[in-house]
């Protein structure tokens, strides 16, 4: 009796639901994500995406939702840098549509 496997076990297959990745026409953050503490970050995302609100937030979202699993404190990261770019550009969560 032959068992089938799937050539790579651990990858999961794409659904409708599933997310991909957008690159953005933002400038190459050349590893400043990574790099910069939440506030700095806040402050060159407002500068680079020239105060944007939806831009800036999609961008960190699609770090969170990339990240959340496999690096959790990295994914928290870009929550409190959405937390101080929205009290920055003077928005809220309820604001925020």
């Amino acid at each position: 009796m032959a068992l089938y496997r799937s050539s790579s076990p651990n990858k999961k297959k794409k659904t409708s639901k599933s997310i991909t990745w957008n690159d953005s026409d933002a400038p190459d953050a050349k590893g400043k994500f990574k790099e910069l503490s939440p506030p700095a970050l806040a402050s060159w995302m407002i500068k680079t995406r020239k105060g944007n609100l939806s831009k800036i937030i999609s961008s960190l979202n699609q770090q969170y939702v990339f990240n959340r699993g496999k690096n959790p404190s990295y994914a928290r990261k870009m929550k409190t840098v959405m937390n101080i770019v929205r009290k920055r550009l003077g928005k809220n969560k309820k604001d925020a549509k």
